[in-house]
């Protein structure tokens, strides 16, 4: 396959990868929630889910959220073992982001039980974290075996 229609591949999977992880991540809320107990129903419009609503008989788990990014992290990581091996480098760095982004999410969302620490000590947390996550992504993006640039090969000398 040439590198432009591989290119134009890539651009057109990566521009359907956030519906597909939005989808994920709710289906992903709808299974956790279900696992407590909780009546679910996911609201949609049009092909974008808008969230889970739950009825829950008891106090909602702390936990949910973990499962609910666990979840979608582990379904997403079949597309990035498919994404490294086909050298797809902007969708990985895309579903390397989303991972990112869902367990953000789960930090804010564990605030609210956490509520010993002052607000400080968790947005220090969450800019460790995004730092972190921002240096994982740069380290393996920063220059892709497949684009360092190679030598020209000299010609004998005679």
């Amino acid at each position: 396959m040439s590198s432009s229609k591989k290119l134009a591949l890539e651009i057109g999977v990566t521009a359907i990868l956030p519906f597909l992880a939005i989808w994920l991540y709710e289906i992903s809320n709808m299974i956790a929630l279900s696992v407590q107990g909780d009546q679910v129903t996911l609201t949609v419009a049009g092909w974008i889910p808008l969230g889970v609503a739950g009825v829950s008989q008891g106090t909602a788990s702390s936990l949910t959220k973990v499962i609910q990014v666990l979840l979608s992290a582990s379904l997403l990581s079949p597309l990035l073992l498919f994404f490294s091996r086909a050298r797809f480098h902007v969708a990985k760095a895309f579903l390397l982001a989303t991972v990112g982004a869902f367990l953000a999410s789960a930090y804010w969302e564990l605030l609210s039980a956490l509520t010993v620490e002052p607000m400080a000590v968790h947005i220090g947390i969450f800019l460790m974290g995004t730092v972190a996550t921002s240096s994982l992504l740069l380290r393996e993006f920063a220059a892709p075996r497949s684009l360092k640039p190679r030598l020209p090969a000299l010609p004998p000398k005679g």
